[in-house]
């Protein structure tokens, strides 16, 4: 048996500022025609739900127009991101109880043949001990269920091992408390969004596959380049004997829209130079 799953991410749909929805209609078109068994959303489904409900709510309802089950992660422009990282817009309850309002929970535990699909907030692991509570029992009661991870940052640009304090990927504490959980054990796949550039590989191993955003890339000014920057989104499939493939499909008919060159979005960015 094989389980279908589309991974799209990092839309970034306002209502009020729809300057990335025209990119959503023709992957929602494209996702429907594949009919998977579940689509699910590793994070920024929002331009700024961390201060806007009509932002998480308008995301939600061009969720819902798929016609298909979904799920959705929460991304720091829905909910914020760590202090460590110094941004204006800190991770708080107030946040994360907005998405839980507008969108739904903050992560999710799906099973199916021969997989345990977990959802994983990144954004409030450092914060949030009761998240960390749930996904430690569905990592521990996964038996003999190989576990994939759905998430919005990657667990690590290179190696887990890595120290170094990036905006990109989950901060070294949290990392290595999530690694914690899974022992000497590690899961099969790890599936996420954030970095706006195409990835697969295997580090650790563990696959690690990051999907490309739907809404924008991070040029080259402003973001260094260790995937491909295209647009697009995942098919993944999944066997009931524990293996797995995945599809990436671009849409190189999308506008490839950089978010440096869009200031009315999050602001002027600052250049790599």
């Amino acid at each position: 048996m094989i389980t279908r799953i589309a991974q799209i991410s990092d839309t970034h749909l306002s209502k009020g500022k729809p300057l990335f929805d025209g990119n959503f209609a023709p992957v929602q078109d494209a996702v429907r025609h594949t009919k998977p068994d579940l689509v699910i959303h590793t994070g920024d489904l929002s331009l700024d739900g961390a201060d806007s409900a009509e932002d998480l709510r308008h995301g939600t309802a061009a969720m819902d127009a798929l016609g298909l089950d979904w799920l959705a992660l929460p991304g720091n422009h829905d909910v914020g991101d760590d202090a460590a990282l110094g941004g204006k817009q800190p991770i708080n309850a107030e946040r994360l109880a907005r998405w839980e309002d507008c969108v739904g929970p903050l992560h999710f535990t799906r099973d199916i043949p021969g997989w345990r699909l977990i959802g994983l907030d990144t954004q409030g692991f450092s914060a949030n001990p009761a998240h960390r509570a749930i996904i430690a029992k569905a990592i521990a009661s996964a038996g003999a269920r190989r576990i994939a991870l759905f998430q919005h940052k990657p667990i690590t640009q290179e190696a887990l091992d890595d120290t170094a304090v990036n905006y990109w990927p989950l901060l070294p504490s949290p990392r290595a408390e999530l690694l914690t959980m899974f022992g000497e054990a590690r899961p099969a796949l790890i599936a996420s969004g954030h970095v706006h550039q195409w990835r697969d590989r295997v580090a650790d191993g563990i696959r690690h596959i990051w999907a490309p955003a739907i809404g924008f890339i991070v040029g080259d000014a402003w973001q260094h380049r260790v995937g491909e920057k295209i647009l697009g989104w995942v098919e993944h499939e999944f066997h009931a004997d524990g293996t797995h493939q995945a599809k990436l499909h671009r849409m190189p008919a999308l506008p490839l829209l950089d978010i440096g060159e869009i200031p009315a979005a999050y602001g002027p960015m600052r250049s790599l130079d």
